[in-house]
């Protein structure tokens, strides 16, 4: 399970190809959804043996599912672990690793880039790439990140792209809490939550002052182009703010996360399409023209936001027009 980095004849896994034997499925992947930064697979795999010589490209943060006894080997020895649910590894990017397990072993895979730990461990606690460590760890639970495990698996399960948009923000959530509990000073000390807050100063100061612009600014770019593919990277590029500090900012300003504001948008502009009658176009084309991926898509979240459906609301408009 732990060293599962590859690609299997039964699956198509996100990650290279590790030297593999035994079988392996995987249920679920953000694989086709276009998410950087930050990719996701829920994968079940028989008795099996798992090899990385020089590692991933990827910081690899592992979930337990299922029980199970599992012996590795990696830079700090050899160990013999049960994997229970709500098990927790993280594994360094490039760090050797060969795991041989003898039971089904179920267990989510969250695939962090390290450019995102070190933009974060920059713009959150003032450190350069080669200032800190991330450490090879092991908890018996971590609710945070079963927590980011458990979101990324309704994303990946919905196959919407907008959920990309929530994955990159997700994205820099579980970087600082990496940051803040798995890593360590290049002197050996942790980065205490102290830190956090005495880094923010400085590169907060200029972005808090003018922050109601900086928001105006995003809630502008979105209006001209939710229906388009949005990310966050190009909403924070577009308002000259990081990715962090504009989702920081955004929810502080809002209430709401900028994820969640451009739901609201796409699904107004479907209704304000539905209420004019949209002369004959469908409920897919409908979902095409707003930014969503599909109708069902659309479907869902009209009626989380709205209490009906598009069809029942396309029904009642029509019936108020006839009255």
């Amino acid at each position: 399970m732990f060293a599962n980095n590859g690609r299997s004849s039964s699956s198509a896994s996100v990650l290279p190809a590790p030297v593999i034997a035994g079988r392996e499925y995987v249920a679920m992947s953000s694989r086709g959804l276009g998410w950087t930064g930050l990719k996701f697979e829920r994968c079940e795999s028989r008795h099996g043996l798992r090899e990385l010589p020089e590692g991933s490209r990827y910081h690899l943060v592992f979930v337990g599912l299922s029980t199970g006894q599992v012996s590795y080997e990696a830079a700090d020895g050899r160990a013999e672990r049960e994997v229970t649910p709500g098990c927790v590894l993280v594994v360094p990017a490039r760090t050797p690793l060969r795991a041989k397990w003898s039971a089904r072993v179920g267990y989510s895979l969250m695939l962090l880039e390290p450019d995102v730990l070190d933009r974060v461990a920059h713009e959150v606690f003032g450190l350069s790439a080669d200032g800190y460590r991330l450490q090879q760890s092991e908890r018996r639970n971590d609710s945070t990140i079963a927590n980011i495990a458990g979101v990324l698996a309704r994303e990946a399960l919905s196959r919407d792209r907008a959920g990309g948009l929530y994955s990159e923000s997700l994205a820099n959530i579980l970087a600082v809490h990496l940051l803040r509990n798995y890593a360590m000073g290049i002197s050996g000390d942790a980065l205490e939550p102290s830190a956090l807050a005495e880094k923010q100063g400085s590169p907060m100061s200029a972005a808090t002052a003018s922050h109601p612009r900086a928001v105006a600014q995003a809630l502008q770019f979105i209006q001209q182009n939710y229906a388009h593919e949005l990310t966050l990277s190009n909403i924070a590029a577009a308002v000259s703010l990081s990715p962090f500090h504009l989702t920081r900012l955004f929810k502080r300003t809002l209430g709401i996360s900028l994820y969640q504001h451009v739901l609201q948008v796409r699904v107004n502009s479907a209704r304000s399409l539905l209420a004019a009658g949209t002369n004959g176009r469908s409920l897919a084309e409908i979902a095409a023209a707003v930014g969503f991926a599909d109708q069902s898509h659309l479907t869902r979240h009209f009626k989380r936001i709205t209490g009906v459906t598009p069809r029942q609301f396309r029904m009642t408009s029509a019936s108020a027009k006839a009255a």
